[in-house]
């Protein structure tokens, strides 16, 4: 580390930091950590062009909560996924598919993701690992850093990789076209919403795209202790209930999309304060 007068930068051989190592309700300094976190991800593979930046930024704060998941457990994973939540603008895609400069990435004033591509990079790598589990995910992430599926030592070199890559591996790994999870995510500003009707004893979700298109992304139910998974092969899925039963849409927060209560707060945030 060297110490700098501004907050932090990740390098190959040494990283820049300047937060006067400042601790954090978890025991340690949030930025010290993140730009750690490009020591195992970010510098051994470099983003191709700046509109692949989301990889880089995204793996490392994806890092940070997964590291806490295996330090203390499942509330602090959970509290600093969800801190990332409360911090998303969705005012721009974070892949505009055409070659970017840095300033066009990173100032969301003028029309780029801007800090989306942290914290909604975390939180679609999240649901990503949730939507084809923990062996596709990890392997797809190794040979995009690696190039290969056994990166030993001696055996692999620093490289560059893409979004398209990235993709490209997850579809062949998976088994599965994700085309339909990164056009929406990706490629898109506005998050997937989830609409439910409830009649009676029958309870029905259905997703809805803003630029509308297929999103067949399965969804946990909770219906009073038991979790029922519906599959959303079409965008829509029925379940039927017990009477009086108490449902939970996602209890395990395992899938990123529209909260409007979020949007809600974020909103007051943004009024002017009353005096008095």
């Amino acid at each position: 580390m060297v110490e700098t007068p501004h907050l932090g930068m990740e390098h190959q051989t040494i990283n820049a930091y300047g937060n006067g190592y400042v601790k954090s309700p978890l025991g340690y300094d949030w930025l010290l950590h993140h730009e750690l976190s490009h020591e195992w991800f970010g510098n051994q593979m470099t983003n191709a062009d700046w509109d692949d930046m989301w990889l880089h930024e995204g793996f490392g704060s994806y890092m940070q909560p997964l590291y806490l998941q295996q330090l203390r457990g499942e509330r602090e994973f959970q509290s600093e996924l969800f801190n990332h939540r409360k911090s998303l603008l969705n005012k721009a895609p974070i892949v505009s598919g055409k070659s970017q400069r840095i300033e066009d990435v990173y100032n969301d004033s003028r029309g780029g993701p801007g800090n989306d591509i942290y914290t909604k990079g975390s939180l679609i790598l999240h649901t990503l690992r949730n939507l084809i589990g923990d062996d596709a995910f990890f392997a797809a992430t190794r040979r995009m850093v690696y190039g290969t599926d056994q990166p030993l030592p001696g055996k692999f070199v620093p490289r560059y990789g893409s979004t398209k890559e990235f993709i490209a591996l997850c579809n062949e790994i998976s088994g599965q076209d994700l085309g339909w999870f990164f056009d929406a995510y990706l490629y898109h500003a506005a998050l997937p919403e989830l609409l439910e009707q409830r009649q009676g004893d029958q309870l029905t979700l259905t997703w809805k795209l803003k630029d509308g298109g297929s999103f067949p992304m399965p969804i946990e139910v909770r219906v009073n202790e038991r979790i029922e998974r519906l599959s959303m092969s079409n965008g829509q899925g029925t379940l039927q209930l017990p009477p009086h039963a108490r449902v939970t849409i996602d209890p395990a927060s395992r899938v990123l999309r529209h909260a409007p209560h979020i949007d809600a707060w974020k909103a007051e945030q943004n009024q002017p304060k009353k005096k008095g």
